[in-house]
């Protein structure tokens, strides 16, 4: 069981390192990093978790926390959507209805496929660049209390 965010934050990412290098070797791109998308338009992911409301779950000194593991996938713009789904897909199955240190993945939603002018958020990004498709999977993780 994780008994604080931090340990959660570390499986979460971990699992995704080993996971999807091995599965895709597209480029990770941490949320709130200074890193910039690759230059040599291959896909990339952009993870983020995205915590959400606690409740008690017990009285003997655990909550409930739950969250949201998302994953923003870019492909280059003007290759159609099969390399973006098929990444997507490969995030999908690292963490779908999986149990990781006492952290429980949900089913994932998507992907989503955004609008160019929402994804494009990056100075050095012109415009029309990338597409971009979200996946979101809901995680519970029980936190000690003492």
């Amino acid at each position: 069981m994780a008994s604080s965010l931090a340990t959660t934050r570390v499986t979460i990412e971990e699992r995704f390192k080993r996971q999807f290098t091995s599965a895709n070797g597209a480029a990770i791109i941490w949320a709130n990093t200074p890193d910039d998308p690759p230059t040599d338009g291959s896909v990339w992911v952009e993870p983020s978790i995205l915590w959400g409301q606690g409740d008690l779950r017990t009285k003997d000194g655990r909550n409930t926390i739950v969250g949201v593991l998302n994953v923003n996938v870019f492909a280059p713009a003007g290759t159609g959507t099969g390399t973006l789904f098929d990444t997507a897909d490969d995030v999908r199955d690292i963490y779908n209805r999986v149990e990781v240190s006492g952290v429980r993945f949900g089913i994932p939603s998507g992907p989503r496929l955004v609008p160019v002018t929402t994804a494009l958020r990056f100075k050095s990004s012109p415009d029309g660049r990338w597409v971009q498709a979200n996946v979101s999977i809901p995680f519970t993780v029980d936190e000690t209390v003492t």
